[in-house]
């Protein structure tokens, strides 16, 4: 495994229309045409969280774990080729699935049995000629070192020196190492990973174009218990990576959003002092939020926590200019105004009072929005998102919440001299 930094310089000197995700595209097509190795784009400190979360470089990790390798990564050849159809995958491939030349020394039970030899005594020979054995220890000044006793490396890699070992027999004789073993050069892997003591093998992927969320439901419904790909018997597929956070934040959103839409409705219920005046501007906010769905796909930028957050924080806003017109409108109602006039009078005398909340929240995003600096891709969400929406709250807030609120308020509304009457 290799890490290689590519240093980019400032975008302003970059060629006029290259983005950093046509950058990589442009990278990406043209490293993997070199063959044998595997390529994953990502930058330092993002790496280094996706290592954490699940102990390979991926913003996706399909993980299977069990004892037989060869199945398990039958398994994950197959899963590939399932995944491989689903939109927004990228840079999928197996991880650290490497073959590597290995000295490979297969003891022969039989042999050994015959020249009366222990299969301890045979492993004790190879392991201290290879690996070497610690024999006894001599004090160099103060300090005491051990002494390590092994074959030299030059004769470790020489097939025919290891298979020249003598070997000891029960009776004091010595045997071959290649009578008693078959030894040669073999393809072996290059690393056997564990994880919760169990062996376990990887499959990464990163996700581009796409919310991760619909990405996990899709090739979950490929990969996994009831799907097209299962894993074999004794054997077991666990998702995880950087989407693990994601997750978690949506659930804990799940939980926020339906607290926060009570909180608002009470807030309204009592500014307002009616409950359907309240409901009236509840019942309008979905509208207004299209607009901020409606930015995010112009932006071509996928739902995340970040534009959740944005979503939430936009309900707000839209509260807000509902607030202000429905409370223009029960003035004039309470003042003796028909209900038709008041609905067509109370957005008008708001108007610019809205524009400008509108115009505030706009101008003041708009940098963040445009951003291409260090943290903008948690920032732009938020800001896109409640730009989009401030837009259509404007428009709802003037045409939608007056429709609504003449559909569910009440016909009639008391004067304050009808008010003073005992």
């Amino acid at each position: 495994m290799s890490e290689t930094f590519v240093r980019l310089r400032p975008e302003g000197q970059w060629r006029d229309g290259l983005t950093k995700d046509a950058l990589v595209e442009q990278m990406r097509a043209s490293l993997t045409q070199i063959p044998g190795v595997q390529y994953n784009f990502s930058q330092p400190i993002k790496d280094n969280v996706e290592e954490a979360v699940s102990g390979v470089r991926g913003k996706v990790v399909l993980k299977i774990f069990g004892t037989d390798l060869e199945k398990m990564r039958a398994s994950l050849e197959e899963a590939r080729g399932a995944l491989a159809g689903v939109s927004g995958i990228v840079d999928l491939d197996l991880y650290r699935d490497s073959m590597v030349p290995q000295l490979q020394i297969v003891l022969d039970r039989g042999a050994l049995a015959r020249a009366g030899i222990a299969v301890d005594d045979a492993q004790d020979v190879v392991e201290t000629a290879l690996a070497g054995k610690v024999a006894t220890s001599m004090w160099r000044n103060d300090r005491l070192v051990p002494v390590r006793v092994g074959l030299p490396a030059a004769e470790r890699a020489d097939p025919e020196r290891v298979a020249a070992l003598m070997v000891p027999t029960a009776d004091g004789g010595r045997v071959p190492l290649r009578e008693v073993a078959r030894i040669g050069i073999a393809q072996g892997r290059a690393t056997i990973n564990h994880e919760a003591n169990s062996r376990f093998m990887a499959l990464k992927f990163n996700v581009e174009g796409r919310d991760v969320g619909s990405v996990i439901k899709d090739a979950q419904a490929l990969v996994g218990p009831g799907a097209r790909v299962k894993a074999p018997d004794g054997h077991y597929f666990v998702w995880g990576g950087e989407f693990e956070n994601q997750q978690r934040a949506m659930a804990r959103l799940r939980v926020v959003v339906p607290v926060a839409l009570l909180v608002v409705l009470v807030l309204l219920y009592s500014a307002l002092g009616s409950a359907r005046s309240a409901l009236a501007v509840l019942l309008t906010a979905p509208f207004a939020l299209t607009g901020g769905a409606f930015a995010l796909l112009l932006a071509g930028i996928p739902l995340s926590v970040s534009a959740a957050v944005g979503f939430i924080a936009l309900l707000g806003q839209v509260s807000l200019a509902g607030l202000l017109v429905v409370s223009a409108i029960e003035t004039r109602r309470t003042d003796g105004v028909a209900l038709g006039e008041a609905v067509v009078e109370g957005p008008t005398a708001r108007f610019r009072a809205l524009v400008m909340a509108a115009l505030l929240a706009i101008l003041g995003l708009t940098p963040m929005a445009v951003s291409r600096a260090v943290g903008s891709e948690t920032q732009r969400p938020f800001a896109v998102v409640i730009i989009g929406g401030m837009v259509t709250t404007l428009l709802v807030a003037l045409t939608v919440l007056p429709v609504f609120y003449q559909l569910i308020t009440r016909k009639r509304l008391g004067t304050p001299a009808q008010d003073d009457q005992p």
